[in-house]
């Protein structure tokens, strides 16, 4: 398939969306539970859900299994007793007008979801889900709600800490979480700064993952642009020692190399990308 979270991330029209889930207000009250939960955030092909606001997807092999809509809040899903760890649950329709619900449980290690629904719903759902919890993959979200998020001492002396997380805890998107890597980043993306997906990096992405390329330290990371994947994808090698970005950038068939890597580490970033976007058939 050449576009593998094309289906993912369909949007509801405007005039068929119900009336919650065109309020910028109701969606801003459901923000803490936006995002990517999976058992394993490192790797976009594996099992994930989506909450993405006006619709609840379920993935797997970078494609959408199961797409739930009109989306409502269900903070009462279990009624007057609910079970310990139940923060608020959030139901829509999948096919055929079967439930597809994500209901959140949050404790000490964080934010989880697990699903429920209808018989066919239940039927369609990856293993990696059945009777499962999967962990929020945005550690903001899993920080509890009036915890301090700032960074320590430690942390601000570390060049590879982002607001008290080590960057290989965050997705793409946390190399902007800091002035300076995105000073450098936006520097070495030279003119493609101009491409929203870029510069933003808010499409489906990995945690960081720390590594070795020419023998210097990086933490990579990579990323894609939202309905687009196939075509549109980064990886990104980041070393907060060295105060360097460097990276693949592959728009349509045309690949540039960004904050002019030695050809080593060229060499390793080809590796890479083909790892991550080339290693499952279209």
């Amino acid at each position: 398939m050449r576009r593998l979270i094309q289906s993912a991330v369909l949007i509801v029209a405007v005039a068929s969306a119900p009336a919650w889930a065109q309020s910028k207000s109701d969606v801003q009250r459901m923000r803490p539970w936006l995002g990517v939960l999976a058992p394993d955030c490192s790797n976009y092909l594996l099992p994930q859900l989506m909450n993405l606001g006006d619709s609840l997807v379920v993935r797997d092999g970078g494609k959408a299994v199961l797409t739930g809509r009109n989306v409502k809040p269900a903070p009462k899903h279990f009624g007057a007793t609910p079970p310990p760890e139940f923060e608020t649950a959030f139901t829509s329709e999948a096919a055929g007008g079967e439930a597809l619900v994500f209901v959140y449980y949050r404790n000490a290690s964080g934010l989880f979801a697990a699903v429920e629904g209808g018989p066919k719903v239940m039927a369609a759902l990856p293993a990696a889900f059945k009777g499962k919890r999967s962990r929020h993959c945005d550690p903001n979200r899993n920080v509890a709600p009036g915890a301090a998020a700032g960074p320590s001492a430690q942390a601000k002396a570390d060049p590879n800490k982002f607001n008290g997380y080590a960057l290989t805890e965050l997705s793409a998107s946390g190399l902007l979480y800091n002035a300076k890597a995105k000073e450098v980043y936006y520097k070495a993306l030279g003119p493609l700064v101009k491409e929203s997906w870029l510069a933003k990096l808010d499409g489906p992405s990995s945690e960081g993952q720390a590594m070795k390329a020419a023998n210097d330290d990086y933490v990579m990371l990579y990323t894609c642009k939202n309905h687009d994947c196939y075509d549109y994808n980064v990886v990104l090698l980041w070393s907060g020692m060295q105060k360097v970005v460097y990276g693949k950038v592959y728009q349509k068939g045309k690949s540039t190399l960004i904050g002019d890597p030695a050809p080593a580490v060229a060499a390793e970033l080809e590796k890479l990308w083909k790892k991550q976007f080339r290693s499952q058939p279209k």
